[in-house]
């Protein structure tokens, strides 16, 4: 269950203690959802990836759509070798998880991310630069989970970068701020500091 494949997905020691109800049962594995779109799924395995169905008793029993798999998430996975493609019958506990309400009779928490690390959060310094923004942004951030980092883009566009930059790491506290410019190649070294073996990150 440490195999590079999962370890690259992310998978750590940690993991192993929660899939041990299954560790014993012929054709279940450990996995990650890669896909997700209308309860079908991509899911990345040991030694390779393949499609993936909820298997009946996870989908009778969730009461809630959050309790369904979400893109990140580490699920079981049963499948037999003579099967095209196999299904999700667990869902591990989330490390994070980004969400959002879907509006009805009774309003549900859809799950649209699990499990990320770091969530860059990425706003340029041009015309489109809003600290309101900003700091709805945060908020997601840092109630998801995740570790958040600001990444501000485009300075070649700013008549004024130091007091934009000084205006953000007033309202970000203490998440990291970073200037950067992909285009000069400037800064991208900052960014890969934070994303090593193992660790997911999102934008």
């Amino acid at each position: 269950m440490t195999g590079m494949t999962l370890e690259v997905l992310g998978w750590g020691e940690e993991r192993t203690r929660e899939i041990e109800p299954w560790a014993g049962k012929e054709g279940h594995q450990p996995g990650r959802v890669l896909i997700g779109f209308n309860y079908l799924y991509r899911v990345g395995v040991e030694d390779g990836e393949f499609d993936a169905v909820l298997s009946g008793r996870l989908k009778h029993h969730a009461e809630r759509q959050r309790e369904l798999p979400a893109v990140g998430d580490w699920v079981v996975v049963r499948k037999r070798p003579q099967e095209d493609r196999g299904a999700i019958v667990a869902v591990l506990p989330r490390r994070s998880r980004f969400s959002r309400r879907v509006p009805g009779n009774v309003t549900h928490e859809q799950v649209v991310a699990a499990n990320v690390d770091i969530v860059f959060i990425v706003m340029s310094l041009d015309d489109d630069f809003s600290i309101r923004r900003l700091e709805r942004y945060l908020l997601m951030g840092r109630e998801s989970g995740a570790a958040p980092v600001v990444l501000l883009t485009k300075p070649d566009l700013s008549d004024d970068v130091p007091a934009r930059v000084a205006e953000v790491v007033s309202a970000a506290g203490d998440v990291p701020v970073h200037v950067l410019s992909p285009k000069l190649n400037q800064g991208l070294d900052q960014v890969a500091r934070y994303v090593s073996a193992g660790r997911t990150a999102a934008l």
